[in-house]
């Protein structure tokens, strides 16, 4: 099979999001968890069928990663097709993983606190910080884990529905401690309502592994899985604007309804002088890759990027 084409842009588009949120909530209240679970296996095999560029983005991915030996020891076979719908289907079950959480039955899921001392010592000591995680494994899992820990995280997500979503969060389970903050590569404001969740003594989870259209030019190209990608720049600028914990997180699925964390510093805590934040947001993108790259080559099948990440052009990331 071919490499993937090259692409201007990943495309943030919400198509059907909401219903599709609307769609999972009724199947699962309806059937529930068991049920849930048989239904995925024909709704990947549609996707995998219809969805060639997704196909062919996860192949190209796992074909970096079987290019190192740790990415080839952690797979245990060549790329093939079979493999590519093994991903997508890990990608289905921690969906489904995630909605257990939304609904409120949270402690149906096991998270182990493998390397969360920096986390819980940050609660301890009541800092708001930014969890820095990526497209990889289960952010909402990592959200689960600061909840019962005690401090509210929210989740920065490119969305126009906000208000909709965080509704929808508060139907599913009004105890629930999620909060969406709508991101808008166009406007500071996102920025500001960061500053003042900090400020409250809140986390803020960002995913830092996709670069927006508008954010073509604020990009870093650093070495992940032995290619050149580029990364945002602005999460890193912004931890040296506002001197908080910075913390690489991610919660990798380890068995069914099982998760382990995985946290990393990226950065002291301080304000950063104005002529060396941009010496030191470089710093903690390249830290930031070399983290990724570890958990990809740890469990391959979790880093859920279907789309040319390494097919764009230098430009659009």
């Amino acid at each position: 099979m071919s490499r993937p084409a090259r692409t201007n842009t990943w495309s943030a588009k919400e198509r059907g999001s909401f219903f599709a949120l609307q769609l999972i909530r009724f199947a699962y209240r309806s059937f529930g968890h068991r049920v849930c679970q048989l239904l995925l296996y024909p709704i990947v095999a549609y996707f995998f069928v219809t969805g060639r560029a997704e196909r062919e983005a996860s192949l190209d991915y796992l074909r970096a990663v079987a290019a190192t030996p740790a990415g080839r020891r952690a797979l245990g076979s060549e790329p093939s097709l079979r493999m590519v719908f093994a991903h997508l289907l890990e990608f289905a079950h921690q969906i489904l993983d995630r909605f257990t959480v939304w609904s409120g039955a949270g402690d149906r899921i096991t998270i182990d606190r493998v390397g969360a001392d920096d986390l819980r010592r940050a609660a301890e000591e009541r800092r708001g910080g930014l969890l820095l995680g990526a497209h990889f494994g289960s952010l909402d899992m990592m959200r689960e884990l600061s909840s019962r820990a005690g401090p509210t995280v929210n989740v920065l997500m490119f969305t126009r529905h906000a208000a909709r979503i965080n509704a929808f969060f508060e139907q599913l389970d009004p105890r629930s401690r999620l909060r969406v903050i709508e991101f808008d590569p166009a406007s500071v404001r996102s920025a500001f309502e960061i500053k003042k969740c900090i400020e409250r003594e809140e986390f803020v989870g960002i995913s830092a592994d996709r670069v927006w259209d508008s954010a073509r030019e604020r990009t870093i190209a650093v070495p992940f899985l032995g290619r050149t990608a580029r990364f945002p720049i602005a999460p890193f600028l912004l931890q040296t604007v506002l001197g908080c914990p910075l913390l690489f997180a991610v919660c990798v699925r380890v068995g069914p309804a099982r998760y382990q964390t995985r946290v990393r510093p990226l950065t002291v805590s301080g304000p950063v002088p104005r002529s060396e934040r941009a010496k030191r947001a470089e710093e903690m993108a390249v830290a930031f890759a070399r983290e990724l790259e570890a958990v990809c080559l740890e469990a391959p099948l979790q880093w859920f990027n279907f789309y040319p990440f390494w097919g764009a052009r230098p430009d659009a990331g």
